[in-house]
């Protein structure tokens, strides 16, 4: 498994000796917080891992390998690394009540979005929105045309939400951050 149980032992067990399978929902490390993700292979290497992403380069998919920061020799070419998450633990059974509340709140973060978009007669739409796990960033995937200066935006939903915001666009590599 490429990711490290909470006890760092690497084996993909949490603290309790738990094995983590197939289907559990895990909490797991996410940009600068936690996510919940649902494990869908408990066997993979890292070097199936590899080889799925030299794969996946070579047939074209548009995807690229995960890197560190500038690659592995810090300038942007060479050698990729791989960086795997950490799994925190298997998610609990209040999680799934905390699931629900999250969507019902992407839900209504969308809506209040998209009316924004409208009000501020920007040329783009809002087709989703997803909040992290730990609620440290919220997310809104959008279409669009061409590029938008949408900073004013942002920092209204900043200042409503008290969160990380992101403008992730769904036309291809270009996502926004601010």
């Amino acid at each position: 498994m490429a990711s490290q149980g909470r006890n760092g032992n690497g084996n993909g067990y949490a603290a309790d000796d738990d094995p983590i399978r197939v289907g559990d929902l895990v909490i797991v490390e996410a940009d600068r917080g936690k996510d919940l993700g649902k494990v869908v292979n408990d066997t993979i290497t890292l070097g199936e891992v590899e080889v799925f992403w030299a794969g996946q380069q070579r047939f074209g998919s548009g995807q690229s390998p995960p890197t560190s920061p500038g690659g592995a020799d810090g300038g942007g070419g060479g050698k990729k690394e791989i960086a795997p998450k950490m799994i925190y633990g298997k998610a609990g059974a209040g999680d799934a009540q905390l699931l629900v509340a999250k969507m019902q709140d992407e839900l209504k973060a969308l809506a209040l979005c998209q009316t924004k978009v409208r009000a501020k007669k920007l040329p783009m739409e809002v087709v989703d929105a997803e909040y992290q796990w730990d609620r440290r960033k919220l997310t809104f995937y959008f279409v669009a045309e061409k590029r938008i200066d949408f900073r004013e935006l942002v920092r209204e939903l900043f200042r409503l939400y008290k969160t990380r915001i992101w403008m992730a666009s769904l036309q291809g590599a270009n996502s926004f951050e601010v």
